[in-house]
């Protein structure tokens, strides 16, 4: 520790005057404060002491209302999980066993809600209704694009190409109103 003793008394009166200053002055009084406790830690320094008492104890207070709050939110998120899954055993009819299923459905296709993913489920595990055969022609080409096409299936294609567009053009040629209308 250095002595003072070696200093002038006008010395000693200029650094007594500024150790005031800076303990008087409120913008740097906590930082003076903190600096003589840093250099004598056993000293009793009331505000310094009591201020750090009670930010010590308000961040373990505040910690421990946030892990409630945490626990808090865990609960009711599992009670409303819970209340969704019995909504759809009563609502929709769906087996307990088939819930893992939906769930699993609403994470890989990013749906959020447990009725519409119990629908998704349920439409996937329907079978597809077969078309009725009076429904579907295996004959979709017409009598006159099949006559067209059969000339194509011969011989000559060019030959073929060639009288179609003959006949084209004759019809084109004969017909009295302009083209287009």
């Amino acid at each position: 520790m250095a002595s003072l003793e070696d200093l002038t008394p006008e010395a000693r009166d200029e650094l007594a005057a500024l150790a005031r200053e800076l303990a008087d002055n409120p913008a740097t009084r906590e930082g003076f404060l903190r600096l003589t406790k840093t250099a004598r830690p056993n000293m009793p320094i009331g505000e310094i002491d009591i201020k750090d008492d009670m930010s010590s104890r308000f961040d373990v207070a505040q910690s421990r209302m946030e892990q409630l709050e945490g626990k808090l939110r865990e609960r009711d998120a599992l009670e409303e999980l819970e209340r969704r899954r019995n909504k759809l055993v009563r609502g929709k009819g769906v087996k307990e066993e088939d819930i893992a299923e939906i769930e699993k459905i609403m994470l890989e296709k990013g749906i959020t809600s447990h009725e519409s993913a119990a629908d998704y489920y349920n439409w996937m595990r329907q079978a597809a209704t077969p078309t009725p055969q009076k429904m579907f022609s295996r004959n979709v080409i017409d009598d006159a694009a099949q006559n067209t096409l059969k000339r194509f299936m011969g011989g000559n294609h060019v030959r073929a190409a060639r009288e179609v567009a003959a006949e084209a053009f004759n019809e084109i040629r004969k017909s009295p109103r302009p083209i287009g209308l």
